[in-house]
């Protein structure tokens, strides 16, 4: 591997840390839901589900407790290890620039405040759109950068459509403060 700048910023998390992160479970539950609605409207269970960027989990065992098959991946093992006091999804270390997934093997993906920090997002939707199988939705929720400024934690619509243009077919949909992406691999 090259020097970990080309593969963008992401934040880096202690035990302490990522054990102190659950907390923000509790903040953003609301997000994961409305996350968990657009996969229950656009994917039919059973489905296998890829969370890119999982963190401690909340979303992926939200998603498999209704009924899909879910592996979270995140690039900070502290969280992973958090995310692991789940039972039912499978969790793994691992990032956006190189997912370590086989190609073609998802329904769809989703990426939950985590975009804004791939860095290098010619390489990532790359690997998300070689992860779906054809015809799979990518799912992406960022804070809506055109409306709220949270100081570099946040994607506008033009960033998030120039990212994932080149990859998928999007549709992008505003519910405030969010702004989510559903974007569909040929």
């Amino acid at each position: 591997m090259g020097n970990s700048q080309n593969y963008g910023y992401f934040e880096q998390f202690n035990n302490r840390l990522a054990r102190a992160y659950r907390y923000f479970d509790l903040v953003f539950y609301w997000a994961y839901w409305s996350v968990a609605r657009l996969i229950m409207g656009n994917v039919k269970s059973p489905a296998k589900v890829l969370e890119v960027g999982s963190g401690t989990g909340r979303l992926a065992n939200m998603v498999s407790g209704l009924g899909y098959y879910v592996v979270g991946i995140d690039a900070s093992l502290p969280m992973v290890k958090q995310a692991r006091r789940f039972w039912k999804p499978d969790f793994i270390n691992g990032g956006s620039w190189r997912l370590p997934v086989l190609r073609e093997s998802f329904d769809a993906a989703v990426a939950v405040f985590t975009v804004h920090h791939w860095g290098n997002h010619d390489l990532s939707m790359a690997n998300v759109r070689d992860s779906l199988k054809r015809g799979g939705l990518f799912i992406v929720a960022e804070v809506d950068g055109d409306r709220i400024s949270a100081h570099g934690h946040s994607c506008t619509v033009r960033c998030l459509t120039n990212a994932l243009e080149p990859y998928f077919n999007v549709t992008i949909k505003r519910k405030f403060p969010l702004l989510f992406a559903i974007a569909r691999r040929d």
